[in-house]
């Protein structure tokens, strides 16, 4: 009897979902099994579309995470970025100010910043500085790119993307506002740094409380021995005196 063939998987998409939601590390065996199913199912060109499907970069696959578990944030995200590439063309018309666009580029960095606060769960111990400034750049590059968002929002990334920036109305920004941010930066590293000084100050002064108290027990100690010392040479004494008035009786 004749087996007949695998029927067609009813959905594509639906096993795309699945393949990209994956662990990273069980995304290459997935997608060479689904290839497979639809190979036997005699979909030749479907099975070789899936097979020839890249294993995302981990900071890719951090932002198909993030899509799946966090989409309010994701969405938001996709909002600021629309926001900004409208406010652009209003303020190339001369119908928007540049603090309108500054504002609007300030939204979307908040946005980000909350998409890498979650991340840091996603990746665990891959989640490293030089991988979430690199996921940064990815999410800024998704929110202001067709094909990017549309990824992003499908949880379907494969690759790291580039941001390209907006050229020279990025640089409208008011100067009062970038001096704002970097007066703020400086504020918090005065902070950073004077809570760490007023930390190893106190690691110091018990440190000096620590040795002080060590000096002195050294101090009794030494005392004690030479007491105990002076004591044992007269014990001796005592002893010799003793041994000899016994021999002196015999």
């Amino acid at each position: 009897m004749v087996t007949p063939p695998l029927a067609a998987v009813p959905d594509l998409e639906h096993e795309l979902d699945w393949l990209y939601g994956l662990p990273l590390d069980e995304f290459t065996k997935a997608r060479n099994d689904l290839a497979a199913r639809l190979k036997r199912a005699h979909q030749a060109d479907a099975a070789a579309a899936i097979r020839s499907l890249r294993k995302p970069a981990t900071v890719a696959w951090a932002a198909n995470q993030l899509a799946r578990h966090k989409p309010a944030q994701v969405a938001t995200l996709l909002e600021t970025g629309e926001q900004i590439r409208e406010t652009q063309q209003r303020t190339l018309a001369g119908e928007a100010s540049a603090d309108e666009l500054a504002d609007a580029i300030t939204a979307e960095r908040t946005a980000i910043r909350a998409l890498l606060t979650s991340a840091r769960s996603a990746l665990g111990d891959r989640g490293t500085a030089a991988i979430l400034d690199r996921l940064g750049q990815t999410l800024r590059a998704a929110a202001i790119d067709e094909t990017g968002r549309e990824l992003l929002q499908r949880g379907r990334l494969t690759e790291e993307l580039s941001a390209i920036g907006f050229g020279p109305l990025e640089a409208v920004k008011p100067a009062r506002r970038r001096g704002d941010e970097i007066a703020r930066a400086a504020r918090e590293r005065v902070t950073a740094l004077r809570a760490a000084a007023r930390s190893l100050a106190a690691q110091a002064r018990a440190a000096d409380d620590a040795a002080r108290e060590a000096a002195e027990a050294a101090q009794i100690l030494q005392e004690e021995a030479a007491q105990h010392r002076v004591a044992a040479e007269r014990a001796a004494q005592e002893l010799a005196e003793a041994e000899q008035a016994l021999k002196a009786r015999r």
